[in-house]
Protein backbone atom coordinates (compact mmCIF):
# COMPACT_ATOMS: atom_id res chain seq x y z
CA UNK A 1 0.00 0.00 0.00
CA UNK A 2 2.68 2.56 0.71
CA UNK A 3 4.83 1.47 -2.34
CA UNK A 4 1.36 2.36 -4.28
CA UNK A 5 0.92 5.56 -2.43
CA UNK A 6 4.39 6.59 -3.61
CA UNK A 7 3.91 5.84 -7.45
CA UNK A 8 0.84 7.49 -7.26
CA UNK A 9 2.64 10.82 -5.63
CA UNK A 10 5.44 10.49 -8.43
CA UNK A 11 2.60 10.01 -11.22
CA UNK A 12 0.64 13.10 -10.02
CA UNK A 13 3.90 15.23 -9.38
CA UNK A 14 5.02 14.09 -13.14
CA UNK A 15 1.51 15.26 -14.58
CA UNK A 16 1.60 18.62 -12.50
CA UNK A 17 4.93 19.30 -13.78
CA UNK A 18 4.30 18.61 -17.59
CA UNK A 19 0.79 20.64 -17.26
CA UNK A 20 2.66 23.30 -15.73
CA UNK A 21 5.18 23.10 -18.53
CA UNK A 22 2.19 23.15 -20.78
CA UNK A 23 0.60 26.47 -19.25
CA UNK A 24 3.89 28.03 -19.47
CA UNK A 25 4.38 27.40 -23.14
CA UNK A 26 1.13 28.44 -23.85
CA UNK A 27 1.96 31.73 -22.34
CA UNK A 28 5.33 32.41 -23.95
CA UNK A 29 3.18 32.02 -27.07
CA UNK A 30 1.38 34.65 -29.11
CA UNK A 31 -0.65 34.15 -32.07
CA UNK A 32 -1.42 36.86 -34.47
CA UNK A 33 -3.95 37.14 -37.14
CA UNK A 34 -3.60 40.13 -39.99
CA UNK A 35 -4.10 41.99 -43.27
CA UNK A 36 -1.30 44.25 -45.59
CA UNK A 37 -1.06 46.18 -48.71
CA UNK A 38 2.04 45.05 -50.59
CA UNK A 39 4.20 47.52 -53.17
CA UNK A 40 6.54 45.38 -55.21
CA UNK A 41 9.22 47.58 -57.90
CA UNK A 42 11.52 46.68 -59.93
CA UNK A 43 11.32 45.31 -63.31
CA UNK A 44 12.92 41.76 -62.33
CA UNK A 45 10.81 41.32 -59.06
CA UNK A 46 9.75 37.92 -59.30
CA UNK A 47 6.25 38.62 -57.67
CA UNK A 48 5.79 40.15 -61.55
CA UNK A 49 6.50 39.61 -65.05
CA UNK A 50 10.07 42.02 -66.43
CA UNK A 51 7.86 44.18 -68.30
CA UNK A 52 6.64 46.91 -65.84
CA UNK A 53 9.23 48.71 -63.60
CA UNK A 54 6.59 50.68 -62.03
CA UNK A 55 5.23 50.08 -58.38
CA UNK A 56 2.33 47.36 -58.50
CA UNK A 57 0.46 46.36 -55.60
CA UNK A 58 -0.96 43.54 -53.77
CA UNK A 59 -4.05 42.87 -50.66
CA UNK A 60 -3.41 39.79 -48.98
CA UNK A 61 -3.22 38.16 -45.52
CA UNK A 62 -0.93 36.53 -42.50
CA UNK A 63 -0.55 34.56 -39.53
CA UNK A 64 2.14 35.00 -37.35
CA UNK A 65 2.84 32.64 -34.47
CA UNK A 66 5.89 33.85 -31.51
CA UNK A 67 6.84 30.58 -29.97
CA UNK A 68 9.93 31.74 -27.92
CA UNK A 69 10.50 35.16 -26.91
CA UNK A 70 11.41 37.30 -29.86
CA UNK A 71 11.58 34.21 -32.26
CA UNK A 72 8.13 34.68 -34.43
CA UNK A 73 7.44 32.46 -37.77
CA UNK A 74 4.86 34.04 -40.35
CA UNK A 75 2.77 32.69 -43.18
CA UNK A 76 1.30 35.26 -45.91
CA UNK A 77 -0.31 35.08 -49.06
CA UNK A 78 -0.65 38.10 -51.42
CA UNK A 79 -3.07 38.31 -54.52
CA UNK A 80 -3.19 40.59 -57.81
CA UNK A 81 -4.66 40.60 -61.46
CA UNK A 82 -4.13 43.08 -64.31
CA UNK A 83 -5.80 42.83 -67.48
CA UNK A 84 -4.48 44.31 -71.09
CA UNK A 85 -6.15 47.23 -72.72
CA UNK A 86 -7.52 44.96 -75.32
CA UNK A 87 -8.78 42.96 -72.91
CA UNK A 88 -7.11 39.78 -74.67
CA UNK A 89 -5.11 38.89 -71.66
CA UNK A 90 -5.00 38.53 -68.17
CA UNK A 91 -2.36 37.93 -65.25
CA UNK A 92 -2.68 36.86 -62.03
CA UNK A 93 0.39 36.66 -59.38
CA UNK A 94 0.33 35.33 -56.05
CA UNK A 95 2.97 35.76 -53.64
CA UNK A 96 3.07 32.78 -50.66
CA UNK A 97 5.93 33.60 -47.85
CA UNK A 98 7.35 32.28 -45.25
CA UNK A 99 9.59 34.30 -42.87
CA UNK A 100 11.33 33.72 -40.08
CA UNK A 101 10.94 36.95 -37.55
CA UNK A 102 13.37 38.07 -34.41
CA UNK A 103 10.81 40.62 -33.38
CA UNK A 104 10.46 41.58 -29.49
CA UNK A 105 6.45 41.17 -29.72
CA UNK A 106 5.93 42.59 -26.06
CA UNK A 107 7.27 46.11 -26.94
CA UNK A 108 5.50 49.21 -27.60
CA UNK A 109 7.72 50.10 -29.88
CA UNK A 110 9.66 47.29 -32.11
CA UNK A 111 11.90 47.00 -34.85
CA UNK A 112 12.89 43.98 -36.30
CA UNK A 113 14.39 41.62 -39.02
CA UNK A 114 12.94 38.34 -41.13
CA UNK A 115 14.21 36.06 -43.86
CA UNK A 116 12.56 33.61 -45.63
CA UNK A 117 11.56 31.56 -48.68
CA UNK A 118 8.59 31.95 -51.07
CA UNK A 119 6.63 30.57 -53.93
CA UNK A 120 5.78 33.17 -56.59
CA UNK A 121 2.80 32.07 -58.65
CA UNK A 122 1.59 33.37 -61.85
CA UNK A 123 -1.57 32.67 -64.05
CA UNK A 124 -1.62 33.95 -67.42
CA UNK A 125 -5.13 33.48 -68.97
CA UNK A 126 -5.98 34.03 -72.86
CA UNK A 127 -9.69 35.73 -72.92
CA UNK A 128 -12.28 36.15 -75.50
CA UNK A 129 -14.91 38.50 -74.82
CA UNK A 130 -14.28 37.92 -70.83
CA UNK A 131 -13.71 34.36 -70.62
CA UNK A 132 -10.37 32.43 -70.09
CA UNK A 133 -9.63 30.18 -73.09
CA UNK A 134 -6.58 29.55 -72.41
CA UNK A 135 -3.42 29.53 -69.78
CA UNK A 136 -0.06 28.78 -68.83
CA UNK A 137 1.05 28.70 -65.17
CA UNK A 138 4.27 29.33 -63.36
CA UNK A 139 5.77 28.83 -59.82
CA UNK A 140 9.06 30.66 -59.08
CA UNK A 141 10.55 29.61 -55.74
CA UNK A 142 12.54 32.49 -54.01
CA UNK A 143 14.06 33.86 -51.02
CA UNK A 144 14.01 37.25 -49.27
CA UNK A 145 15.50 39.00 -46.29
CA UNK A 146 14.36 42.48 -45.01
CA UNK A 147 13.66 44.61 -41.59
CA UNK A 148 10.73 46.70 -40.55
CA UNK A 149 9.30 48.37 -37.26
CA UNK A 150 5.86 47.48 -35.49
CA UNK A 151 3.89 49.65 -33.32
CA UNK A 152 1.64 48.17 -30.29
CA UNK A 153 -1.78 49.84 -29.55
CA UNK A 154 -2.90 48.36 -26.81
CA UNK A 155 -2.76 44.64 -25.47
CA UNK A 156 -3.65 43.48 -28.75
CA UNK A 157 -3.48 45.56 -31.94
CA UNK A 158 -0.55 46.54 -33.77
CA UNK A 159 0.53 48.17 -37.03
CA UNK A 160 4.01 47.46 -38.81
CA UNK A 161 5.89 48.34 -41.98
CA UNK A 162 8.90 46.74 -43.20
CA UNK A 163 11.07 46.30 -46.77
CA UNK A 164 11.71 43.09 -48.11
CA UNK A 165 14.07 41.93 -50.99
CA UNK A 166 12.72 39.18 -53.39
CA UNK A 167 15.23 37.02 -55.32
CA UNK A 168 14.88 33.81 -57.64
CA UNK A 169 17.22 31.88 -59.50
CA UNK A 170 14.66 30.99 -62.37
CA UNK A 171 13.30 31.90 -65.49
CA UNK A 172 9.86 32.39 -64.51
CA UNK A 173 7.52 34.23 -66.77
CA UNK A 174 10.45 36.76 -67.69
CA UNK A 175 8.61 38.75 -70.11
CA UNK A 176 5.23 37.34 -70.80
CA UNK A 177 3.35 40.24 -69.72
CA UNK A 178 5.16 42.60 -72.18
CA UNK A 179 3.90 40.56 -75.07
CA UNK A 180 0.75 39.68 -73.79
CA UNK A 181 0.32 43.85 -73.83
CA UNK A 182 1.21 44.01 -77.56
CA UNK A 183 -1.40 40.96 -78.21
CA UNK A 184 -4.74 42.18 -80.07
CA UNK A 185 -6.59 39.04 -80.47
CA UNK A 186 -7.17 35.91 -78.17
CA UNK A 187 -5.85 33.97 -81.10
CA UNK A 188 -2.37 35.51 -80.42
CA UNK A 189 -2.02 35.10 -76.74
CA UNK A 190 -3.03 31.32 -77.40
CA UNK A 191 -0.04 31.30 -80.01
CA UNK A 192 1.99 33.19 -77.68
CA UNK A 193 0.87 30.85 -74.32
CA UNK A 194 2.24 27.66 -76.26
CA UNK A 195 5.65 29.58 -77.62
CA UNK A 196 6.58 30.37 -73.90
CA UNK A 197 4.89 26.61 -72.99
CA UNK A 198 7.52 24.70 -75.54
CA UNK A 199 10.44 27.60 -74.23
CA UNK A 200 10.26 26.33 -70.54
CA UNK A 201 10.10 22.87 -71.91
CA UNK A 202 13.62 23.69 -73.06
CA UNK A 203 14.96 26.29 -71.47
CA UNK A 204 16.28 25.20 -67.98
CA UNK A 205 19.39 27.37 -67.37
CA UNK A 206 17.84 29.64 -65.16
CA UNK A 207 19.17 33.49 -63.81
CA UNK A 208 19.27 35.38 -61.01
CA UNK A 209 16.13 37.75 -60.42
CA UNK A 210 15.24 40.14 -57.81
CA UNK A 211 13.16 43.14 -56.58
CA UNK A 212 12.38 45.29 -53.77
CA UNK A 213 8.39 44.98 -51.32
CA UNK A 214 7.24 47.17 -49.07
CA UNK A 215 4.62 45.77 -46.90
CA UNK A 216 2.35 47.07 -44.25
CA UNK A 217 -0.85 46.43 -41.82
CA UNK A 218 -2.48 45.77 -39.38
CA UNK A 219 -2.19 42.69 -37.18
CA UNK A 220 -4.36 41.31 -34.15
CA UNK A 221 -2.48 39.59 -31.35
CA UNK A 222 -4.89 36.62 -29.34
Amino acid sequence: MGISTWRTVRVAGVALAVLAGMQGNAQAQTFGLGARMVSVSGPESPALDNSDSSRTRFAGGFIRLHMVASLGVEVAMDYQQTTNEAETARVRNMPIQVSGLLLPVKKTFAPYVLAGIGWYKHRVEALDNGDAVASVYSTDFGYHTGLGAQIKFGGHAAVFLDYRYVWVDANGIDGIAGALKSAVSSANVVRLLSSFTDNDQVNDSGRSRGGSMWTGGLTIYF
